[in-house]
């Protein structure tokens, strides 16, 4: 009957392999939620400070040539960001370095200081994927764990950001994922984001538009 074929065996590894990637996705989460809490303050900070020395403008092109050679000496593979994460969950193996989280944080922080322009998104969604790559070597997951966990990271970042965890969850799904749903990611990246975000006003972060005041 159509019943007991749908309660196969491979559903039953199926759901397991989806509960334990739920379960990997709070820590995970939970890390994440706090390393945005940590971006959105500095970043407030550094913008709020800029407003008040104007004069920062000034180094802007100098800051700009010091990004640039500890992306090329220090950074090793981060200065791919996005790309290097979606390669990663398409294709695991060649990993994503610790080194892209301090990096894109102190960037981004560092460009708004002194005047420039850089999406908020983007640091967000690379600091997810970086720390949640850590937690897969931790647990020492195989290669499509690697990928749903990297997914949950993604959406972590971006619903943390962005105080939207349904909206993280589906733009880690399918905008990450080539226009295809992952529809074995979709409760890790529900919780992750869900969790990210709670994390995020546990730490009495709030979303707030940047102003001048």
């Amino acid at each position: 009957m159509a019943i007991f074929k749908f309660f196969s065996p491979s559903f039953f590894i199926t759901l397991k392999r989806l509960l334990r990637c739920s379960l990997i996705a709070v820590p995970v989460a939970i890390a994440i939620g706090s390393a945005v809490a940590l971006f959105m303050w500095m970043l407030n900070w550094a913008i709020h400070y800029r407003f008040t020395h104007p004069w920062l403008l000034y180094f802007l092109p100098l800051i700009g040539v010091v990004i640039y050679y500890a992306y090329k000496y220090w950074g090793a593979t981060a200065d791919k960001g996005n790309n290097l994460i979606m390669d990663e969950i398409h294709r695991p193996g060649g990993g994503v370095p610790k080194r892209m989280t301090p990096l894109i944080l102190i960037a981004t922080v560092i460009t708004h200081l002194f005047g420039g322009s850089a999406g908020r998104e983007g640091t967000a969604v690379q600091m997810g994927g970086s720390l949640a790559h850590v937690f897969t070597r931790w647990f020492k997951l195989d290669a499509s764990e690697t990928a749903v966990i990297l997914t949950a990271g993604i959406a972590a970042g971006f619903g943390a950001v962005f105080g939207t965890p349904l909206t993280g969850a589906l733009f880690a799904m399918e905008v990450l994922t080539l226009g295809r749903i992952q529809y074995n990611a979709w409760l890790p990246c529900l919780v992750a984001g869900i969790v990210a975000d709670l994390t995020f006003t546990t730490w009495g972060c709030t979303i707030q538009p940047i102003t001048s005041q």
